[in-house]
């Protein structure tokens, strides 16, 4: 839809209801900003928010052929009608005497809704209608429930009617965002028109009566359907109570209550640990309800909390009424205990949820002992031994015929033999048993091909602190002290507190404790060792055996190896399970059998024993403690078990930190050379800014191995420090050991730039980089964003070491902690500072003018300070510019100044004028985006340009500069002699400006990068402007993202870059240029001799378009970067590029983000890996690439930096564009692999 069409469409609208529309209500209320805030909210979703669901049902439904398209759908818009979702006025609209009078324009926005979701072949997302999407999914679907989500929030507000300013420009970003997606480009600039525009009180509060009107009618839409599906669901009940057994079936009653006698002995009682024979629980003492979370299927949040055990059926937007169920948790969060917990509440006649189907008969079956089909197991694990063919038939046949009554739990899907995994498919699919429920529990890796066909997928999460602080006061009701005594040990190990979120773990914790008689270990490594001390102490005195104060590890060397051996084999394998046929010569009465629990053997045909570790962690454990013996005794080297484990290494990982952290207790030189050997690997790395997978070992080997011991760990920090050579670091993830990483930089003499952006920072932090900064000496950049407060006395201590330092000249802060107290503090450190020469305060919110005045008088007196930055801090305002200017009057080394997105208006950029137009001021680069002015400050600021001769770069968006403001902008720059750069995006540019600017270029010698984007230049305006592209000579960057410029706009651009032999970068992201534009545009690189960088993302370009892109790289040599993310290339287009670059000998760079890229297209790259030696970074994340192997295994022996090499290709890799315009590539630790060795 066209930018036109819609002012159009919107002016009609509100001009209906001002002139037609009943009365205007008397305004009952004063207007502030905050009500203005969420009337304008208002006005976004019911004005805009109609016309886009309007455009989007039209797309679907094209209004010429809108009467057929009813009368198809007449039937079930009538069910609606008698259901009265549809009311009479709606069923009119849709039905009129003259059925092809019938206009989407008669539509109300409730209306609209109902339509999108039953007539439009549009399925609800993951989550439902109701619910929030995840933040990937960006389908049509996704966003029409955004619509409503975001209408639900905002309505949220109605009883005060009042929005603040941060909020409302979250709500605001958040809803544009979606209805561009919905509607196209053209409503970007539309609703960006509508966020500063004037409102009367009177329409304030008409928008709020229509939201409240839309709520309402969509609420009793909704409580209609709702109605609808209870009706139906008693109907279905009633039907399945009701139905009577087949004449050839009886009721197996005895056999009923066998298995619930069954139930009631054998999963009554808990016992997990054999070496304790007392320490079993009836499983009503002792269980207490772990944290499961409902999660959409795409897993990527939690969606709401199961709050009792049989509230796993309860219907959700996903499933009104689910069937299946799939709950997933590491091992030992309880998903056994969960199943014998439901089992035996049946067996016990216990009352369930409301939601818990109504069950005559529930089978438990172990995965692990199937080998058969379900008929069989059920057989095998559940009948009597005795029982009759006749009898075992007949249940068989009760269990056909009673389906909807049965309840299947099915115990460790991932433990299931491979030979019957297809059976649990055919039961979540409905292909046998059809109408059973059933509740699976597994792994996550062990359900992932079943996972999407069930109904319901819960998380399990092991106990919250309230759980575990419960059980532990429960283990030691007698002993009151003891267990506060271990709650305090709990809370001050954050080891401990990350794994009593494990059952299992918490309730061995409680059974150690009593007999640890100082206080538990420090470390997880020392922690297990006292623990197997323990359990070797019980061993002994249970057969007899005397050990006094041996270190029973060393008496029972050989045994424990055996078993660390086993549990290694096992990990490699993913093995849980340990069968008895592994254990060779081995008597029932061998110490290692006190750490396995015998797994209870359901089946009646299997005789054999089968074992597994209480908890995976003691696997791990065991099996780093055979992996450390097998290095002292120096059958092995850590050198040599890296590279034979490279592929297995970090599935590994906490197995080689116990590793290390034995080495440490048992030699202190064997955890140096291994740590050694860690840091030559993450130095392999050394070009890449971000933290790297041996770096964090490195980290975790030293936490894990010298926490209690102070002297090995200063040795780990140092060596660590000194002999890491990364130059750039950027911290991004809260798990990473920032401390001991701040502690390692005193000492390092390679880091020049360091980037710690985490959601949360504390005082502790804060500290440790103080202390760094004391004694480092190569550190130039710093930049902190974080939220948090900061105390004055730390931030006190942070200012007293940057005055000690000497060598940092950059200086970012960004987050709610630092407001004007901690301005002040470091505006002293500045004074004196004869360092520093660039600070940015960006984004901290809470700095106002206070903060900024006293920045004000540093720059009186500094001449070391060249870059200010206090960009989106609200508070600051007039004030605060009227000190800076001054201050600015006698400063002359300041030449960069950011004030974009501050509170200042009119007067402020009169007082930075008034300092501009003397020339005297050394400011080079001004910001002064988003700001609140009126058209006289924008003449302004072309004065500035028409007489001021030191700026070089200005950036001025968001300020409503229009057609009146671009003129006199443009007239300036035909002066100009100066500026290089100029921005002006979002200013609501409209076609005829073109004219201005291509008459600018054509006189203008010196500006080298002009940005455009976010405007309304459209194809007529590209076109006027590519006439003065054609003539200028200096211009190297352009910027037309998002003009609307389509294909006609990309044939006059590709015109220009024809003949321009100076612009080296361009960017048309978001124009919908298609097929034709692309091919138009690489006609003209054929014979481009200039151009370097293009991007073309978000353009609708196939796979034609990606072929003519191919046919121009084969010929051009001077492109090195392209983007052509959120295409639609395919496999196709991915393959012609490839093709192409085997030939290409320059491009460095490709991103093909999102373009419906998958596995053939993603081996056409992979295959490029011996053709082509000079590309060095593939973007290709959102695209279903399917798994390629393992390409993570390439040496990076020179990583770019801000850069991925080209291979491995990554589906972990995203970018940011920085302000600078330069990328930062972000990647999970999950990709960066291990180097070859």
């Amino acid at each position: 839809m066209s930018h036109n069409l819609f002012n159009l469409r919107l002016y009609s609208t509100v001009y209906f209801r001002k002139t037609m529309a009943t009365p205007a209500p008397p305004v009952s209320f004063s207007s502030t900003k905050e009500t203005t805030n969420y009337a304008r909210l208002c006005r976004l979703l019911v004005d805009v928010g109609s016309c886009v669901l309007r455009d989007t049902f039209d797309r679907i439904n094209p209004p010429s052929d809108l009467h057929k398209h009813l009368a198809t759908h007449h039937t079930k818009l009538q069910q609606l009608q008698k259901k009265k979702v549809l009311n009479p006025t709606q069923w009119g609209k849709l039905y009129p005497a003259i059925p092809t009078s019938v206009s989407s324009k008669n539509f109300d926005i409730t209306l609209l809704t109902v339509l999108l979701r039953n007539i439009c072949s549009l399925g609800p997302p993951a989550t439902g209608w109701d619910a929030l999407p995840p933040v990937i999914d960006m389908s049509t679907e996704a966003d029409i429930a955004r619509v409503k989500y975001f209408r639900n929030t905002v309505y949220g507000h109605a009883e005060k009617a009042s929005v603040d300013d941060t909020t409302f420009n979250v709500y605001w970003q958040d809803i544009k965002d979606t209805l561009v997606r919905l509607g196209g480009p053209a409503y970007g600039v539309a609703i960006d028109n509508l966020k500063n525009e004037c409102m009367d009180p009177v329409f304030e509060e008409h928008y709020r009566e229509l939201l409240k009107e839309w709520k309402r009618d969509d609420d009793n839409t909704k409580d209609k359907l709702d109605e609808i599906d209870q009706k139906l669901e008693e109907l279905i009940l009633k039907a399945s109570t009701s139905t009577p057994l087949p004449k050839d079936v009886e009721e197996p009653t005895k056999l009923i209550e066998r298995i619930r006698q069954l139930y009631q002995i054998r999963e009554g009682r808990i016992s997990p640990f054999p070496w304790c024979e007392f320490f079993n629980f009836d499983i009503n003492e002792i269980f207490t309800m772990p944290t499961i979370v409902r999660q959409d299927k795409t897993r990527r949040r939690a969606v709401e909390q199961v709050t009792s055990i049989t509230g796993v059926f309860k219907p959700h937007s996903g499933c009104s009424k689910p069937r299946t169920v799939l709950i997933e948790g590491e091992p030992g969060m309880g998903k056994t205990t969960y199943c014998q917990k439901v089992v035996y509440d049946w067996a016990d006649g216990k009352e369930t949820d409301a939601s818990f189907p109504k069950i005559k008969l529930v089978l438990l079956l172990k995965c692990h002992d199937m080998s058969g089909n379900i008929w069989e197991a059920i057989d095998d694990q559940l009948l009597p031994q005795d029982i009759e063919e006749e009898e075992r038939e007949n249940f068989f046949k009760y269990i056909r015929a009673n389906q909807s009554q049965v309840l299947l739990v099915c115990d460790g899907l991932d433990e299931a033999p491979t030979n019957v995994v297809e059976l649990f498919s055919r039961l979540v699919e409905s292909r046998e048993l059809s109408k059973c429920h059933i509740i699976l529990t597994s792994r996550q890796e062990g359900s992932v091909k079943i996972s999407k066909f069930c109904d319901t997928l819960l998380q399990m999460e092991g106990f919250v602190s309230d759980n575990s602080h419960n059980y532990i006061m429960h283990y030691f009701k007698d002993l009151e002290a003891q267990g506060q005594n271990l709650l305090k040990d709990i809370e001050q190990n954050i080891e401990l507190r990350e794994l009593i979120v494990n059952p299992l773990f918490t309730a061995l914790l409680c059974l150690v404790y009593e007999d640890l008689k100082s206080g538990l270990p420090l470390s997880k490594t020392q922690l297990y060792l006292e623990i197997t001390e323990c359990i070797l102490k019980r061993f002994c005195q249970k057969q007899g055996l005397s050990h006094n104060n041996d270190d029973l590890t060393e008496v029972f060397k050989e045994e424990l190896e055996q078993l660390g051996s086993i549990a290694l084999k096992a990990l490699k394998k993913d093995k849980m399970h340990i069968e008895d046929s592994e254990f060779p010569g081995t008597t029932g009465k061998s110490p290692l059998f006190e750490f396995l629990s015998v797994q209870s053997n359901s089946s009646k045909r299997r005789s054999h024993t089968c074992y597994r570790f209480s908890h995976k962690s003691f696997q791990e454990f065991f099996a780093g403690l055979y992996l450390s013996n097998q290095i002292l005794k120096r059958e092995t080297d850590f050198e040599t078990l890296l590279a034979s484990e490279r592929q297995n290494l970090k599935f590994l990982e906490p197995v080689i930190l116990f590793t290390v952290g034995i080495l440490g207790h048992k030699r202190e030189n064997g955890a140096l050379s291994l740590l050694h050997i860690i840091i030559k690997k993450a130095n392999l790395f050394k070009n890449l800014k971000f933290h790297n997978f041996y770096l964090c070992f490195a980290l975790n080997c030293i936490g894990e191995c010298s926490t209690e011991n102070s002297g090995l760990r200063s040795q780990m920090i140092n060596l660590l420090g000194t002999n890491l050579e990364l130059q750039e670091m950027m911290i991004s993830d809260n798990s990473f050991p920032i401390k001991l990483f701040l502690e390692a930089l005193q000492v390092n003499s390679t880091l020049t730039h360091l980037f710690i952006m985490v959601p949360v920072m504390g005082d502790q932090s804060i500290v440790s980089l103080a202390n760094m900064l004391q004694v480092n000496k190569t550190l130039t950049t710093v930049r902190i964003d974080a939220e948090g407060f900061f105390s004055a006395h730390t931030v006190q201590q942070l200012a007293d070491s940057l005055m000690v330092n000497k060598t940092l000249n950059c200086l970012m802060f960004m987050g709610n902690a630092w407001g004007n107290d901690a301005v002040r503090i470091l505006a002293g450190y500045m004074k004196r500072s004869e360092s520093l020469s660039s600070l940015d305060l960006n984004y901290c919110g809470d700095i106002g003018d206070a903060g900024a005045t006293a920045l004000a008088e540093v720059l009186r007196t500094s001449t070391t300070l060249n870059s200010l930055g206090l960009s989106n801090n609200p508070g600051i305002g007039n004030p605060s510019v009227t000190s800076l200017c001054e201050a600015l009057k006698v400063n002359t080394t300041l030449s960069s100044l950011n004030l974009s997105g501050t509170g200042i208006s009119d007067a402020g950029v009169l007082s930075l004028v008034e300092v501009l137009k003397t020339n005297a001021s050394s400011l080079t680069s001004l910001f002064l985006s988003d700001i609140k002015i009126s058209h006289q400050s924008i003449k302004s600021i072309a004065e500035i340009l028409r007489v001021n001769s030191t700026l070089k770069n200005l950036k001025f968006e968001g300020n409503k500069v229009g057609v009146g403001g671009t003129k006199l902008i443009a007239e300036s720059l035909k002066a100009n002699t100066t500026l290089k750069l100029l921005s002006l995006s979002r200013n609501n540019i409209k076609a005829k400006c073109g004219h201005l600017f291509s008459d600018s270029l054509k006189v203008n010698g010196t500006l080298e990068s002009l940005t455009l984007a976010n405007n309304a230049l459209c194809s007529r305006g590209a076109q006027l402007l590519s006439d003065g592209l054609r003539v200028n000579t200096s211009l190297r960057h352009l910027d037309l993202s998002w003009n609307f410029i389509g294909s006609e706009g990309a044939e006059s651009i590709a015109e220009t870059i024809r003949v321009n032999a100076s612009l080296t970068s361009l960017e048309l992201k978001g124009n919908n240029i298609g097929d034709p534009g692309a091919n138009k545009v690489s006609e003209a690189l054929k014979v481009n001799v200039s151009l370097k960088a293009l991007d073309l993302s978000g353009n609708a370009i196939g796979a034609a378009g990606a072929e003519s892109i191919a046919e121009a790289l084969k010929i051009n040599a001077t492109l090195t970067f392209l983007h052509l993310n959120h295409n639609v290339i395919g496999d196709n287009g991915a393959q012609s590029l490839c093709e192409a670059l085997k030939k290409n000998a320059t491009l460095t760079t490709l991103h093909v983000c999102n373009n419906n890229i998958h596995s053939a297209g993603a081996q056409a790259f992979d295959e490029l890996q011996g053709h082509n030696n000079t590309l060095k970074e593939v973007a290709m994340i959102m695209n279903n690439i399917g798994d390629l192997g393992d390409h993570g295994d390439q040496e990076f022996n020179e990583v770019p930096m801000g850069s991925l090499p080209f291979f491995p290709i990554s589906c972990d890799l995203s970018l940011r564009c920085t302000d600078q315009g330069s990328f930062d590539v972000f990647v999970s630790k999950d990709t960066l692999m291990l180097p070859q060795q």
